[in-house]
């Protein structure tokens, strides 16, 4: 059996990328200069932030980058999601839906899961690429 710890969905006007809905887990710690470090390790990135206001503008933006250039220099987004480890899930209205599954035989990784804060944002702009 598998936990879906975190999901994509991905709204196109056409074939472009106008939106995305994001559900996953982050972490967040202060650097030794006292910078804020994001990591969103479900897309593999790390973003610097100068505190929480300007870490919800950082995620964002770092989420919107990886859409762009998985688009305009990858696969497109789904394949480049499905390379780090996402996996296609029936969505309810038809537009694509990926999400990210732990087995829960596996019960170390879902502990670290669940030690993250969950970061939600049901309508991230996406600029088209």
């Amino acid at each position: 059996m598998n936990t879906t710890e975190a999901n994509i969905k991905i709204t196109r006007s056409g074939d472009k990328i106008s939106s995305v809905s994001v559900f996953m887990p982050i972490w967040n710690k202060v650097s030794d200069h006292g910078n804020l470090l994001v990591q969103l390790p479900l897309l593999g990135i790390d973003t610097i932030a100068k505190d929480e206001i300007d870490a919800e503008k950082a995620i964002e933006e770092a989420i919107a980058s990886f859409c762009f250039v998985a688009e305009k220099f990858g696969q497109g987004l789904e394949k480049e999601l499905q390379a780090l480890g996402w996996v296609a899930i029936n969505g309810e209205t038809g537009e694509p839906l990926l999400g990210y599954n732990v087995s829960d035989t596996d019960a170390m990784l879902e502990r670290l899961m669940q030690t993250g804060e969950n970061y939600v944002n049901p309508h991230l702009e996406v600029e088209a690429a």
